[in-house]
């Protein structure tokens, strides 16, 4: 099937050096993408929530790293 999609200009052409770095057109590229995305559909219940993509949590810095202790923790308590 044929389509028209309007892309800004700078992705456009971050399509464009993307396909070429793999050796294919960008008509191929898109149509690479798109059918990753629609594979790894969160809907599906396949790869997990996030399709398969890693996923960049918080991160708190910490003036002291390595030096929390939770071997006394206890959930049930926090839960209570």
């Amino acid at each position: 099937m044929r389509t028209t999609v309007d892309l800004p200009d700078a992705l456009y052409q971050k399509n464009e050096s993307l396909a070429a770095s793999r050796g294919a057109t960008v008509e191929e590229f898109i149509v690479e993408v798109v059918a990753t995305e629609v594979q790894s559909d969160p809907g599906t219940g396949t790869d997990g929530p996030h399709g398969g993509r890693e996923v960049e949590l918080p991160v708190i810095p910490s003036k002291r790293p390595g030096t929390l202790d939770l071997s006394h923790f206890d959930l049930d308590d926090l839960l209570a």
